[in-house]
């Protein structure tokens, strides 16, 4: 096993070089750069951040990112301070999102445009593991919004909280019914509040504490490896 994670890390730093060099956009190059170098040791000392998307549908292929929300983690704290929500002014509507999100179409209209949303969450991503629930999802937009603003899909190193889920009780031969992985069942397994709102900011906030009580119950002792709960994509 240690073999193949360092011929993985080979190839992710030669992947990061390689991106790194055809980037058009100074910050997500340094983001690149910084991502061959990250070093995810335990999960007390591994700089963080969740992130979270709402989007017009879940085609990345045509639907957009309408709001980016995200949060920082330190020393396997929230660091509150941190918290940060963006409306983005995409050119669909909101459509059957708005009754979701509770966003308008007005609202995103005085949003930012996509590139300067993209550019402050990759500022405040650099150098640190994200935090996903459903990381496939999100990640499949923010590659394909960074194609047509840098003309490149960056590397995340990332924890999926619901796939680190799925793993625990898979090995604990436990079932796993439709819907028992949602963000906000979860959490309610976990004994965590329910948030009002689904905002991109509520439910990035929401996936850091879910995370942080996953990490509780797989140890209670010590800080958690999480080099095997690790995802590059």
């Amino acid at each position: 096993m240690r073999g193949a994670g360092l011929v993985r890390g080979w190839r992710h730093r030669r992947r990061c070089r390689r991106l790194a060099r055809a980037c058009r956009q100074d910050i997500l190059t340094g983001y690149i750069a910084a991502c061959a170098r990250l070093h995810a040791d335990a999960f007390d000392n591994t700089p963080m951040i969740a992130a979270d998307l709402e989007l017009t549908g879940l085609d990345p292929r045509r639907d957009e990112i309408v709001a980016i929300g995200w949060t920082l983690l330190d020393r396997g704290r929230i660091a509150l301070g941190s918290n940060r929500q963006l409306l983005i002014n995409a050119d669909a509507s909101v459509g059957r999102s708005a009754t979701i999100h509770e966003l308008l179409d007005s609202e995103l209209a005085a949003g930012l445009p996509p590139q300067a949303g993209l550019e402050a969450l990759f500022r405040a991503a650099k150098g640190r593991c994200w935090i996903f629930h459903h990381a496939a999802l999100d990640v499949a937009f923010l590659q394909r919004a960074c194609r047509a603003w840098a003309g490149v899909a960056p590397p995340f190193v990332l924890l999926d909280t619901l796939q680190i889920e799925l793993t625990r009780r898979r090995r604990r031969e436990l079932p796993v019914k439709n819907g028992d992985l949602q963000l906000g069942r979860l959490r309610s397994q976990y004994h965590l509040p329910q948030y009002r709102s689904h905002g991109a900011l509520t439910d990035a906030v929401a996936t850091a504490e879910l995370l942080q009580a996953i990490v509780s119950r797989l140890d209670t002792e010590k800080s958690l490896p999480i080099g095997r709960y690790l995802k590059i994509l």
